[in-house]
């Protein structure tokens, strides 16, 4: 009986198969046609349960092989996912790289600058401090021909000063430094000249030498040519301006055209 209950299938088949020859033995006694139709029947019995079982067991071996096949593809969709992802991260790079480029080489409109060979670009390396506020370096020098306050640009914008300079490096004073201080013109107008600075959260704040000057949000500013910086360069937008009746002035704030937090490649007009 142990050995029945451990193998149900064989003994099954041997059970059916022990019913065919008893009914087949009765059927060669009985002859004629109806031990045939007997015979017919008793086939027609045993043989569904058997075919239902090959069905089944087919249908079940098939569904295994369909499963391993579902898991390979996916792990292939799932590969060619990844694969997908990472050609997409680096044209984006590729992109962000290309914009900077594009935005450096419209710094070559500006009068001042003679031809390619006086634009020098350069990769920030590091920064001097704990915040975009202090200085950077970048990773060309003086072997690149640049030299103490040479302008520094990235893109369009005034990014600031060359401050110090060696071989294969150079440190960058920003505009929002609190020691900058530079006049600007509002775009536009020519006549309407006011004065900017750094400050130690990264701002830049201001105030217009005409107290009465008519100006607005959204305002551009840009170099005027007094000091150091030449005329034209852009310096960023007016985002708050309001009179101030103690002071008898004209006060603003400006976003800087050059996003400090994000910079990674910068120009360098040499002399």
């Amino acid at each position: 009986m142990k050995w029945i209950r451990e193998h149900r299938f064989i003994s099954a088949v041997i059970a059916i198969l022990l019913i065919a020859f008893i009914i087949l033995g009765v059927t060669v006694k009985l002859g004629g046609a109806s031990g045939a139709g007997i015979l017919n029947k008793v086939y027609m019995t045993i043989e569904k349960p058997i075919s239902s079982l090959g069905t089944s067991i087919r249908k079940n071996v098939s569904g295994i092989f369909s499963y391993r096949e579902l898991i390979k593809e996916n792990e292939e969709l799932r590969d060619e996912n990844d694969r997908l992802k990472n050609e997409v991260s680096q044209l984006t790079f590729s992109a962000k790289e290309l914009q900077q480029l594009q935005e450096l080489s419209k710094a070559l409109n500006y009068d001042f600058i003679g031809g390619e060979k006086d634009l020098v670009t350069a990769k920030v390396i590091s920064l001097d401090g704990t915040n975009w506020t202090n200085s950077f370096t970048i990773d060309k020098g003086i072997e690149s021909g640049i030299m103490d306050d040479d302008i520094v640009l990235v893109g369009q914008g005034l990014a600031g000063r060359v401050s110090e300079t060696g071989d294969g490096w150079s440190k960058i004073v920003p505009i929002i430094d609190e020691t900058s201080r530079i006049s600007f013109y509002v775009e536009g107008t020519g006549n309407m000249l006011g004065i900017i600075e750094g400050s130690e959260d990264g701002t830049l704040t201001g105030f217009m030498l005409d107290s009465n000057a008519e100006i607005s949000e959204g305002d551009r500013i840009i170099t005027s040519g007094i000091g150091r910086y030449p005329a034209g360069i852009l310096l960023g937008r007016i985002t708050r301006a309001g009179y101030d009746s103690n002071k008898q002035l004209m006060e603003l704030a400006v976003k800087p055209e050059v996003d400090f937090a994000a910079i990674d490649k910068v120009s360098v007009i040499i002399k």
